[in-house]
Formats: structure tokens, C-alpha cells, sequence
């Protein structure tokens, strides 16, 4: 599919993405976008894509997957689309397992409810191409409570106040296999002494956390007894030979 765009840090939207690719039309001619929810709102990096983009009148779809809620994200991206000469088409949400750590009150699901989650979530994908096959412009989102405030008042603050690659170290833990800097899809990790070093292009996709294998990678300290997560299906890269 040619107008297919994903981006995904730890498969969930990668997988959500392959889903549509191989229920939806080939010669289907709408866009799709497909990426998680970051902080109630669209991740930076697809902000950063985005710009350049011109839609030129054609109907954009937004999946988007999430742990729990996504907020107004609608409200974001409709703006978006429309600023990029699109036709806003269906706005739609998939619960995937969580993934994101780095608050105290956040942490990886059981693997129970991962399991349960991941298989609603193809059914859900299944239901969602249909919908998107028959041009719907609808919106179908776990907005949560308070969606507005979370979106427009703690989505720039959480990205202008929270997220500092300072706070990104590691522990004594740390083996320097450099797993890390070779997960990084952006290669904003280098290894300095047999030590991870993190750099200011950071799209906080979490790879480098939870594909650590000693689980060394940590953020502030958050992330001393979280767990890690990955989709089954887009495992991360192994651990580098020495």
C-alpha cells in the first residue's frame, strides 16, 4: 500500500500497521498513518516528519495505538491534516500493551493482560481496515477522563519540562555491549569508554531501555524496578558480539 506511513518504537504500531497493509485494498489511494500516542498527543518525531508533507487534497486516516487513553489527540491532528492540504478522513485508537516507563505511576502490563490486549487488538484492526476501506470519517478513540486537558496543557508540558536525554544513564550493571546504541533507530546513543552517551535527538521511543539486557538503562529514577516490553512479532536487536 502506497500511502501506508508508520512509525513505531516497539513494534506495537509496526504490527498494527502490517495488520491494515494486508486487509486494506493494494491500490487503496486514502493515507494512512499509523504511530503511538505520546503523552496525549503526536509523537514529535511525526510532527517532524510531517512537515514537509503535502497531502494535496487526499483523505488522511489517523490509527493510533495506546496504552490505555489517547486524550484529544483528534484535536491535533485534525489541525494537522488540515494544515498539510488533507482531507481529514477516520481517527481511530487500538489498546496496546504498555510500554512507556519513565513516570513513577507508569509501567509495563502483566504478561496476562499483554496477552488479552494484543489479541483484542486484532480484532479491533480487523474492525478499524473495514472501516477505513469504506472511506469513514469518524472518530473512535479511548479519549479517557479530562481528554482535553491532558492534551492541551500536559502534552507541551510534559515534552518542555519532563523529557531530558540528561537524565538517561546507566547503572553498574552496565556490560557495554552497546545494545542500546545499536537499537537506537536515529543513532542518538554512542559508546564513550564502554558506556552509553546520549545525545539530543532523542524521539523517546524507549528502544534502548527495553532492549538493555541487563536492564542498566535507566531514566532519572524511574526506572529501577519497571519492567520491559517489546511486540512479540518485531523483537530488538540482539546484544552485540564483543
Amino acid at each position: 500500500m502506497k500511502n501506508l506511513y508508520c512509525y513505531s518504537g516497539l513494534g506495537n504500531s509496526a504490527a498494527v500497521a502490517a495488520q491494515l497493509e494486508a486487509l486494506l485494498p493494494a491500490d487503496f489511494d486514502d493515507h494512512v498513518w499509523v504511530f503511538p500516542v505520546y503523552a496525549w498527543g503526536v509523537p514529535p518525531i511525526v510532527l517532524r516528519d510531517m512537515e514537509d508533507v503535502d497531502f494535496k487534497g487526499g483523505t488522511v486516516h489517523m490509527v493510533c495505538t495506546c496504552g490505555s487513553e489517547t486524550g484529544h489527540i483528534d484535536w491535533q491532528w485534525n489541525r494537522l491534516v488540515k494544515e498539510h492540504n488533507g482531507v481529514v478522513g477516520g481517527m481511530y485508537s487500538v489498546v496496546m500493551p504498555l510500554s512507556f516507563v519513565f513516570m513513577p505511576f507508569m509501567n509495563t502490563d502483566p504478561q496476562q493482560t499483554v496477552d488479552r490486549k494484543l489479541i483484542a487488538s486484532k480484532q479491533r484492526v480487523s474492525n478499524i481496515a473495514k472501516r477505513i476501506a469504506a472511506h469513514e470519517q469518524t472518530i473512535d478513540l479511548a479519549l479517557g477522563p479530562f481528554p482535553g486537558f491532558l492534551s492541551r496543557v500536559l502534552y507541551p508540558w510534559f515534552f518542555k519540562s519532563l523529557m531530558k536525554t540528561k537524565k538517561y544513564h546507566s547503572n553498574s550493571k552496565c556490560i557495554g555491549c552497546g545494545a542500546c546504541a545499536k537499537s537506537c533507530p536515529y543513532g542518538n546513543i554512542t559508546m564513550t569508554n564502554g558506556r552509553p552517551q546520549w545525545g539530543n535527538n532523542c524521539t523517546w521511543c524507549l528502544r534502548c531501555y527495553h532492549g538493555c539486557p541487563t536492564h542498566s538503562v535507566n531514566y532519572w529514577r524511574f526506572t529501577r524496578t519497571k519492567g520491559q516490553y517489546h511486540h512479540p512479532d518485531f523483537p530488538l536487536p540482539p546484544k552485540p558480539s564483543n
